[in-house]
């Protein structure tokens, strides 16, 4: 009889688990953090030709659906993100965490900086972020830690309301030997509060 080492499922979902209870604290500390600074009407920080660069404003609640791996066709995946941007801003610059999933196990929990970038309705949206993932059956990417960056381009529909396309890249930089990296495209709706 071959001997099965039954450890290995154990420390899979503790670790799931430890990574559960960071997310939820993080997500905790950041909601308690946009509750205690008072949402600001939007302010324009810069104004550099047709665009103003967008300072301190409402905080925003992002969610998006669509399409994973979209640079490897045969490997297309359902995917979502919800994502909260904190308005509260340092110059024009501000703090943003998120989760990113698709439908075969993937998730990775990313903490960044965005900037907002406004001409007339339409906002665009730069973000930069570091996060964790965990891989399920999807691609490998080459490790748990990936970087992300995503442009959004919205338009604002009122004050509060904006509908809008995301286009994400997710590698580790070449932190890890194997680095295939990931496109992913979004439809997204915001919520300012």
């Amino acid at each position: 009889m071959i001997p099965v080492d039954r450890s290995v499922g154990r420390i899979r979902k503790t670790g799931r688990k430890k990574y559960l209870i960071v997310s939820v604290a993080g997500a905790v500390f950041l909601w308690s953090a946009c509750i205690s600074w008072a949402a600001e009407d939007r302010s324009v920080y810069a104004t550099i030709g047709p665009l103003d660069v967008l300072g301190s404003g409402q905080h925003h609640l992002d969610l998006g659906f669509g399409l994973a791996n979209i640079n490897r066709p045969h490997r297309l995946r359902g995917a979502g993100k919800i994502e909260l941007r904190v308005g509260k801003k340092i110059a024009f610059v501000g703090p943003a965490v998120g989760l990113f999933i698709n439908n075969e196990g993937f998730s990775y929990g990313y903490a960044g900086i965005y900037a907002d970038l406004a001409y007339g309705r339409f906002i665009l949206t730069p973000l930069i972020a570091a996060g964790v993932c965990h891989k399920g059956d999807s691609i490998d990417l080459g490790g748990p830690f990936e970087f992300r960056e995503s442009l959004e381009i919205a338009y604002r529909l009122d004050e509060r309301w904006l509908v809008g396309v995301s286009l994400a890249h997710m590698s580790n930089g070449n932190v890890y030997k194997n680095n295939p990296g990931q496109n992913d495209l979004l439809l997204t709706i915001t919520a300012g509060f």
